[in-house]
């Protein structure tokens, strides 16, 4: 009943255009007033003990590194890269785009600013060449999802704090994961992009390529920085996510020249904002997870599910679509917290291992990123192309069955999740 209660407010709330921590936190309230056991205070508390994590120290990092990126001239050699490997191809530009979002995921963790970054530029320039602009949409919105999947991955740091799992697995097996998702997303849009004749770029030739190539390796080694002193045993994830974000700076200041020390209070205020934000959202989500954990929903949802069937591949499937509902609802970090603690002992109870169901949840709440009514991908892409969403949604929906196809792949081979985390750590 609590659960029901707590759900209807955060649901009548979303229809009302409320932020989703405000949802969370007033859906929280009410479940606490309902039971009536539960002092008031305890949401305060539980919100504070939910911040309380030096985990989550990376977050706001990884924020940071993604701002001296975009800031620092990054966006725009990823694109030149992506080109070279890319751009001759039929629909070329849709291409680019995918790349250019499979790079920039390396770098900062976060979907919300790959669609910014890669679609301000790319969006406007597939429409000039004569793409869609349902179709650029679509590309951009989805193809920036990958953000949360190859490391670093925000997501996977909440994750990770939440259930106790690996931090430098759940990075290691998200990669393959965005790698098919990639792959999964050019296909359709090489389809398409035949169907409706879309044009292609020119070769730039073998000496121009080597020359971008170079340029945008030393990007690209921020990558190599966070994941090779994580698996090393250099420094935690936090710590990595610090060194990413020194990097990056002196990446943009000294190397590409484009970052200048008066950008630097206007980029921490934004980086602050957007840690509020989500800092709130995790906060909230947290005092939420703690009144289910304390009042027993986690054991009677997971007694409904093994009730209905105890097969494992029925179980996987239920749970996904589960995922796939919530994601349409409810923000990434805060699904990620409330949950995790809700669906993670089902999943342990038929031998999934943590670190593969976590890769398995961050992939299947990240194509509710571009999924009306609360797609963050979606509105971002939709303001930059000046559209209305009910004009973009047909589009979607071919690239809403390749992500899904590569979410049940995953699902279902372990393997492909499993291997380079179990290889190098």
């Amino acid at each position: 009943m609590i659960a029901a209660i707590v759900f209807l407010i955060m649901i009548g709330l979303m229809v009302f255009n409320v932020p989703i921590a405000i949802c969370t936190a007033i859906a929280t309230i009410g479940g606490i007033a309902w039971t009536q056991d539960v002092p008031m205070m305890m949401f305060v508390q539980r919100m504070f003990t939910g911040m309380d994590t030096f985990t989550l120290i990376a977050v706001p990092l990884f924020i940071l590194c993604g701002r001296f990126m975009a800031l620092g001239g990054i966006t725009k050699d990823l694109i030149e890269m992506s080109k070279v490997l890319v751009g001759y191809f039929k629909g070329g530009l849709a291409y680019i785009n995918i790349v250019a979002s499979m790079l920039f995921a390396g770098i900062t963790g976060s979907a919300a600013s790959d669609t910014s970054s890669i679609g301000a530029i790319l969006i406007p320039a597939m429409e000039d060449r004569g793409f869609d602009k349902d179709f650029s949409v679509a590309v951009t919105a989805t193809s920036s999802t990958i953000g949360v999947m190859i490391p670093p991955s925000i997501p996977m740091v909440v994750y990770g704090a939440s259930s106790g799992a690996s931090i430098g697995k759940l990075f290691l097996g998200g990669i393959v994961p965005g790698i098919l998702t990639g792959i999964a997303l050019m296909i359709v849009s090489g389809i398409i992009s035949h169907r409706k004749n879309y044009p292609s770029d020119k070769f730039v030739g073998i000496k121009q390529s080597v020359i971008i190539s170079l340029k945008g390796i030393p990007a690209l080694l921020t990558i190599i920085i966070i994941l090779g002193g994580i698996v090393g045993g250099v420094f935690t994830p936090t710590e990595a996510a610090g060194i990413a974000a020194l990097y990056s700076f002196l990446l943009g200041k000294f190397y590409y020249k484009e970052l200048k020390f008066c950008d630097i209070p206007k980029m921490l205020a934004e980086v602050a904002l957007t840690t509020g934000q989500v800092a709130l959202m995790i906060a909230t989500a947290s005092s939420l997870a703690w009144l289910f954990a304390q009042q027993g929903v986690p054991g009677m949802i997971g007694s409904f599910i093994t009730s209905i069937t105890t097969n494992k591949f029925v179980l996987l499937l239920i749970i996904n679509a589960l995922l796939l509902f919530i994601g349409t609802w409810l923000d990434l970090s805060p699904a990620v917290i409330i949950f995790t603690p809700i669906l993670l002992p089902i999943a342990t109870s038929i031998g999934i291992d943590p670190v593969h169901f976590g890769v398995i949840m961050v992939v299947n709440l990240a194509i509710g990123l571009f999924t009306p009514p609360v797609g963050v991908c979606l509105f971002v892409s939709c303001g930059i192309a000046k559209c209305s969403i009910s004009y973009v949604v047909k589009a979607f929906i071919p690239f809403l069955v390749a992500m899904i196809g590569v979410l049940l792949l995953i699902t279902y081979v372990p393997a492909l999740v499993m291997t380079i985390p179990n290889l190098l750590m």
